[in-house]
């Protein structure tokens, strides 16, 4: 017992340090967004001497904050549903179809990831703008889903490969049942734990998205999501640090809640299914 609980306080505390660089910058945009603006200037690094809601309330109106959620959750839900639906079906086509040039071809896909999104948002921003699809919410939220593409396939198709066995697909299909029969009532159900896992994580990413909303989502202030809507706070002229860390307030929350709900389904998807 008494082993057990010495690793357990061992991996308390190497859990209490991997958080803390993320616990810092948590509490210092916190501390940004609760001062006032005199205590702010006097000492911008120093803990709080005083707390006002100003700064939230400013942010949330000057930003347009409330409309801005409204776009970043639609476009969230469109990356969502894209990236979702397609992992599924590819990572259970490539699970069906194994070989080795199946498998030279999911390892391209899934490099895909390594490419940085610069080098690939510019051409798509020449294609949507030719075609006047710039300033779309919808087409925002596609852009979004397939980027997240890559990785979503390497999840799910890693997860299919520990819960979906050799010995359940011979059963299927000796059952007689078809691949889009199969696919939807044995696959899918599953996945679940993969397919929470691949839902959480574009969410997160996509609702906190600036690379992309800013490319394809500029021109047009009415559908700016959170993250762009919070840069429109500062200007060149003047940089408005506490509104941009309230409203970066803002777009974080959402994502925590996300994660705090999603925990158990992201450790199982992870895992294969291995956690209960």
């Amino acid at each position: 017992m008494t082993t057990i609980a010495t690793e357990r306080k061992v991996k308390t505390g190497i859990a209490v340090l991997i958080a803390i660089p993320f616990i810092i910058p948590f509490l210092f945009l916190v501390s940004t967004t609760v001062r006032s603006p005199a205590d702010y200037a006097a000492n911008p690094g120093g803990l709080p001497r005083s707390f006002t809601l100003d700064n939230l309330v400013n942010a949330w109106n000057d930003a347009n904050l409330g409309m801005a959620l409204l776009s970043t959750l639609f476009v969230s839900v469109i990356a969502c549903l894209v990236c979702a639906s397609t992992a599924l079906a590819g990572a259970y086509w490539f699970r069906i179809h194994d070989g080795r040039f199946i498998g030279m071809v999911r390892a391209v896909l899934v490099a895909g990831y390594a490419i940085p999104m610069i080098a690939w948002l510019i051409p798509v921003f020449v294609i949507l703008a030719n075609g006047n699809l710039t300033g779309n919410l919808f087409v925002a939220g596609i852009v979004n889903g397939v980027s997240s593409l890559p990785f979503a396939l390497y999840l799910v198709h890693t997860f299919y490969k520990q819960v979906l066995t050799a010995e359940i697909l011979e059963a299927v299909t000796l059952d007689g049942a078809g691949t889009l029969k199969a696919f939807w009532h044995v696959a899918i159900p599953m996945s679940l734990p993969a397919l929470a896992s691949v839902v959480a994580l574009v969410f997160v990413w996509s609702f906190g998205d600036l690379l992309i909303s800013a490319t394809l989502l500029q021109s047009d202030p009415a559908v700016y999501t959170v993250t762009l809507a919070a840069t429109s706070l500062s200007t060149r002229e003047e940089v408005n640090l506490q509104g941009q860390a309230a409203a970066a307030l803002v777009a974080l929350l959402p994502t925590i809640v996300v994660f705090l709900f999603a925990q158990k389904s992201l450790a199982k998807g992870f895992g294969g299914g291995s956690e209960k």
